[in-house]
């Protein structure tokens, strides 16, 4: 045997086992397809160091026979064609259109071969390949397939394409007819499964998206497809692009909060419950999913923006804000904790929700000066009748800084209180260990003191027996006779 005839019965046994390895253990060698346009010629070039080498030229409408396995009409000035490489063999097909008819030509290597029989007959192997690879005569394949079969005809074909490109591309053709509800569901639910590039999914989900949504059977496949994107970028622009542009009923909006749970980004899934803010009026049950789907945020800079943002909707129910006090609990930052509950405090709460945001704070929020600003703005903002003002002592105690709580009294003291709210507040405020704040507090109430009941004087000058200074402890017993 001569080295020559060694060299390629060595490189034919290599390529064999390759190929049954790659056919035993299911894995797919990875394709390069590579296709570039310019001035009306398309030029494509695809490999996948095995069976899949090739590159195409072309240029006009190619027309395909029923058996795709012969070209037979190309536009006027087009042409097409194909080169193959292998085992140092190298063919090439080239057709061009003159007028009315087709001129075939075949090479191998540099030498015109004539098209007949060989070059018919190669071009009817390779071709199959070539349009299932490519989307060359893409649109009179589908609607071939369509006129026999229906979508499952076409869908039947798009299972027997490997790039997720041409699958794409086969499936949007397929789209723009009018298909039927079921055959919508089989479309995206096929499209879900087998395409597995993010790109290319979210391609075909965007695309005419109103179809999508016009039956509950219909959007509940879309989302199920939606949820096979693995890119939290792909998927946010796909369900953002839904929000805009359907009219979503409130079981499909809470169907779309489902996928956007499963975005893992902060920042993409800030910006879906941002948009969807934005764009849909949500009922009570579609907000607190909202407000739900907020607290799986990590990071308190994109949560806080989310939660404020739903702070600035009208409407919002009792329920709505004790949700959003709840997502509030593993915020780490007193600033943006804060931050929320006092775009809360601007509306009027209910005595347990005050009540609820108040143990919140006091327990999260470690800044006396943060906690002091949240307690005045209760002060201002809210009513403090019922159990509201114990709620405000409760979480007063929780002010480590003697300045602070001091402030915090001092607020107090300008609004209109009840001789009971006036005891209970200064037998809070014996729990000031400054003298010197502890005096400054007491004496902010001195006008409201001299004209109240012998036992709010009382309860005020108890407190000022926690003044150990006798100057301090003057001046406040003094601003009351």
């Amino acid at each position: 045997m001569s080295q020559l005839s060694r060299i390629i019965v060595t490189t034919a046994i290599k390529l064999t086992l390759a190929l049954f390895l790659i056919s035993s253990t299911g894995v797919e060698a990875q394709v390069s397809y590579n296709v570039h346009r310019s001035n009306g010629k398309t030029t494509i070039k695809v490999k996948d160091g095995l069976t899949k080498n090739f590159s195409i030229e072309y240029e006009g409408e190619i027309t395909l026979s029923d058996d795709d396995k012969d070209v037979v009409a190309i536009s006027d000035g087009g042409f097409l064609e194909i080169r193959k490489s292998a085992f140092g063999s190298r063919r090439r097909i080239l057709i061009e259109a003159d007028g009315n008819r087709l001129i075939k030509k075949y090479y191998v290597g540099s030498s015109d071969k004539g098209f007949e029989p060989e070059g018919r007959k190669w071009l009817a192997e390779i071709l199959p390949e070539i349009v299932r690879t490519t989307t060359i005569a893409a649109k009179q394949r589908v609607n071939r397939f369509y006129n026999q079969g229906g979508a499952n005809a076409v869908l039947r074909e798009v299972g027997n394409i490997d790039s997720n490109y041409v699958k794409a591309h086969y499936i949007q053709l397929l789209l723009d007819k009018n298909l039927s509800n079921r055959e919508m569901v089989s479309v995206l639910d096929q499209a879900g499964e087998e395409v597995k590039s993010d790109h290319y999914l979210a391609k075909i989900l965007k695309h005419d998206q109103r179809k999508f949504f016009a039956s509950n059977e219909v959007t509940s496949a879309y989302i199920r497809a939606a949820s096979n994107i693995n890119s939290d970028h792909y998927q946010s622009e796909v369900l953002k692009s839904a929000i805009n542009d359907a009219k979503l009923s409130d079981d499909q909006i809470t169907k779309l909060f489902e996928v956007t749970k499963t975005i893992n980004s902060d920042h993409y899934k800030s910006q879906v419950l941002k948009v969807m803010m934005k764009e849909r009026t949500l009922n009570s049950n579609n907000m607190n999913l909202l407000l739900q789907t907020s607290g799986r945020i990590k990071s308190d800079h994109y949560k806080s923006g989310v939660l404020i943002k739903a702070l600035a909707l009208p409407n919002l129910s009792d329920a709505n804000y004790k949700t959003l006090i709840g997502t509030l609990d593993d915020i780490q930052s007193d600033h943006y904790t804060t931050q929320v509950l006092n775009k809360l405090l601007d509306k009027k709460l209910d005595s347990g929700t005050l009540s609820d945001l108040l143990q919140l704070a006091g327990t999260t929020v470690d800044s006396d000066h943060y906690m002091s600003g949240t307690l005045k703005r209760v002060i201002k903002q809210q009513d403090l009748k019922g159990n509201n003002l114990d709620v405000l002592l409760r979480a007063l105690s929780t002010v480590r800084s003697d300045h602070h709580a001091s402030e915090v009294l001092k607020a107090l003291a300008k609004e209109n209180l009840t001789d009971g709210q006036m005891i209970k507040i200064f037998q809070a405020a014996s729990s000031i260990r400054s003298d010197h704040y502890l005096s400054q507090a007491l004496v902010s109430y001195a006008s409201k003191v001299r004209s109240a009941g012998s036992s709010v004087k009382d309860a005020y000058r108890s407190a000022c027996k926690s003044i150990s200074s006798d100057t301090y402890y003057g001046r406040a017993v003094k601003a009351i006779d």
